[in-house]
């Protein structure tokens, strides 16, 4: 798991396609989300808008992915990402091939309070429990960028 700035982006020139995602993120404007998904290299890079509202810890469950690692980047709000290694999780929800996602459930390894221009890059093995409010719920506006591990 790496949590950071995108103006750091220039510490990832070494790994291509998260430097690419992250030059991507920093073009947008401020609040600027686009419509649709932005293909940046099909199959590869994929960057996917979402709008959610944070909820409590206890309604959000742990997912993970084998095929992608998940980049997310705030727009808008702050979002609560707790994580943990796969491998100390029980599994809720089988691997679905088909949509590279498996859900768990169990004890956090952290937590971070993602604020705007910040991003978590999340590996096959870092579980995540994605949309946790921070105090009360809130409205997140964010960009999850999808990098295949084949390519990495």
């Amino acid at each position: 798991m790496i949590f950071d700035s995108v103006k750091n982006k220039e510490n990832y020139k070494d790994h291509p396609l998260i430097y690419q995602a992250l030059s991507y993120l920093d073009t947008l404007s401020d609040g600027e989300i686009p419509s649709t998904q932005k293909v940046l290299i099909p199959e590869i890079l994929l960057c996917n808008p979402v709008s959610l509202t944070s909820r409590p810890a206890e309604e959000c469950i742990y997912e993970a992915h084998k095929k992608y690692m998940d980049l997310h980047f705030i727009l808008e709000g702050i979002e609560g990402i707790a994580t943990a290694d796969v491998s100390s999780l029980h599994v809720t929800t089988p691997y679905n091939e088909e949509k590279d996602i498996l859900f768990l459930e169990g004890e956090e390894d952290g937590c971070y309070y993602l604020k705007p221009g910040q991003f978590m890059i999340c590996w096959p093995n870092d579980a995540h429990k994605v949309a946790m409010m921070h105090g009360t719920p809130g409205s997140i506006r964010k960009i999850v960028c999808k990098i295949r591990m084949e390519e990495i």
